[in-house]
């Protein structure tokens, strides 16, 4: 099924964020990769949105990814399959150790 990936202005601006941490004078090759992961992994929730759980707030999914990375995002309508549910819309990108309780 064909969704769309919507990015909230705050998680643009949280992947500006890791990408200037990511790639700053001396970070190596390896911090390209991680921020090449993280936004494939995002990608890849247009095609399993319902994969990952539910988890502080009430209606967001939380996606792990490399580095230590967690992206929230709401899926409407989440009908807790991937087959079936609708737009993934990508609401934040925390760093490892950010406070996620109040987004």
């Amino acid at each position: 099924m064909p969704r769309a990936l919507i990015y909230a202005p705050e998680a643009l601006a949280d992947l500006d964020a890791a990408a200037l941490w990511l790639t700053q004078p001396g970070s190596g090759p390896h911090a390209w990769r991680t921020l090449t992961a993280i936004r494939a992994d995002i990608r890849r929730l247009r095609q399993h949105p319902c994969l990952w759980p539910v988890r502080y707030h009430p209606g967001v999914r939380e996606l792990p990814c490399a580095g230590g990375y967690r992206v929230l995002y709401r899926v409407h309508p989440d009908t807790g399959r991937s087959e079936t549910a609708g737009d993934v819309r990508v609401l934040r990108v925390f760093g490892p150790g950010q406070d996620r309780s109040t987004f």
